[in-house]
């Protein structure tokens, strides 16, 4: 029995001493399970659709429908005064989409009864289409969550009523005796209106002055119709392309594709630092005139030329092979550069804090994984509760796949693609300076 707790206990010794394995054994469990309870409800809140939303005419209507758009917890409401800043919005990946509440709403609240619906917009930002049904379903609910409020405003059923006689009156395929009818059958719907919805003096006669309904709160309506008549008339639209450039969707994927490239040469280099660590291969070339700075830029050259390759070569194939078009090649090769540095100085922060190769292989190859997770390069970052879209700020994933996008398809302003190409070289310099510790360490033993 010794001699058997005596071998548990030295193979228990060699597990604690591997960091990688001690990682993935104990560290990486407990981070996916925390991970998932966040993104399936475990205390992250819930996940909030960001939209733009611009409302282009003032009316009962149009009031009531963004006063329960900026209520409702699946949206987070950004008010714009222009469809254009809307859309630009989009473009910039700053909304998944822009809802628009054109003036013709109360045009359609008026001729409800004459077979229009009530129209709404919807642009949304292609790499968020999985959003598209959730965003078109839920305003439909919105809209007709106001056809009660609309039914109590004796005003707004009198248009309604009015438009509905004109309607028949002017059809061209009645007959004298059919109009009567139907002319009767509206005096009747708004006489029985009228005695269910008696006058209440509190109510103002103009209900848009105020923005307030009948019972209190502010009211709205809104509909879709499309080919079968439907009181709500919701249509979505994708971002429409600049400067009649053809958009397809493999814009959207390559960039996410691109960036795995990217995650492969860390690991890859990393690990070959480590290795040649490891078997003293860089201890001999330290006995030539190379110091710590010189060999990390020599190792970092080659992982930055190999992520240049990854990109080109996937960049190319999109362009070539999938119809896809780049909307400012300058400012993209610019992206890729700084795509490249950003993640070569990663893989020398690997490289210089892993000390074994289980290390590199385990631990470093779990920390990208982690860093993809957060960074939306596995689970979307509209699945995310707030908590966690708030750390993906903090992933070089999410910072690349902003930094290619924009120049690649979104064609967004030089002025919003400042920021990602700012953080993506401040994580390589960092990286770069972390690595050339870290490598260099043994040396000055």
């Amino acid at each position: 029995m010794r001699a058997v707790l005596a071998l548990a206990g030295k193979d228990l010794r060699l597990l604690f001493r591997d960091r990688g394995d001690v990682f993935f054994t104990f560290v990486f469990p407990v981070i996916l399970a925390i991970f998932f309870g966040f993104v399936f409800g475990g205390g992250g809140g819930s996940s909030r659709i960001d939209v733009a939303l611009v409302v282009e005419g003032e009316s009962r209507i149009a009031a009531g429908i963004a006063a329960d758009l900026a209520a409702d917890a699946a949206f987070e409401v950004q008010r714009m005064d222009t469809r254009e800043a809307a859309v630009d919005a989009v473009r910039a990946g700053r909304v998944a989409a822009a809802v628009v509440l054109p003036a013709t709403m109360q045009d359609g609240v008026d001729g409800l009864f004459s077979g229009r619906g009530i129209p709404i917009e919807a642009i949304v930002d292609p790499s968020h289409r999985a959003e598209a049904g959730l965003i078109q379903g839920k305003l439909n609910e919105l809209a007709f969550r106001q056809f009660p409020r609309m039914l109590a405003d004796r005003a707004q059923m009198s248009r309604l009523f009015a438009g509905a006689r004109r309607s028949f009156a002017e059809a061209d395929g009645m007959t004298a005796s059919q109009k009567l009818l139907a002319a009767g059958m509206v005096a009747a719907g708004e006489s029985f209106m009228n005695s269910v919805n008696p006058a209440d003096p509190a109510v103002p006669a103009n209900p848009a002055a105020t923005g307030v309904g009948p019972d209190g709160a502010a009211p709205s309506a809104d509909g879709a119709a499309a080919a079968a008549w439907s009181p709500v008339d919701v249509q979505i639209a994708e971002l429409p392309p600049r400067a009649g450039r053809p958009r397809s969707s493999f814009d959207v994927t390559f960039p996410q594709g691109l960036v795995w490239g990217l995650a492969g040469c860390i690991t890859a280099f990393a690990a070959s630092i480590v290795t040649e660590r490891s078997r003293g291969t860089l201890a001999r070339l330290r006995l030539a005139p190379i110091g710590p700075a010189q060999l990390v830029a020599g190792k970092g050259l080659a992982c930055f030329a190999a992520a240049l390759v990854v990109q080109a070569l996937l960049i190319g194939l999109a362009v070539v092979g999938f119809g896809s078009s780049i909307a400012q090649p300058l400012m993209l090769a610019v992206a890729c550069v700084a795509g490249a540095f950003a993640f070569s100085g990663l893989a020398m922060l690997l490289a210089g804090f892993c000390r074994t190769e289980a290390e590199a292989n385990g631990a470093g190859r779990g920390a990208i994984l982690i860093l993809a997770l957060i960074g939306g390069g596995s689970i979307p970052l509209f699945f995310m509760p707030p908590v966690l879209r708030t750390l993906s700020f903090g992933s070089p994933f999410r910072w690349v796949v902003a930094a290619v996008e924009g120049p690649f398809w979104r064609d967004t302003p030089l002025s919003d693609q400042i920021v990602p190409l700012v953080v993506l070289l401040a994580i390589g310099a960092l990286g770069f300076l972390a690595g050339m510790r870290g490598v260099g360490r043994p040396f000055g033993r």
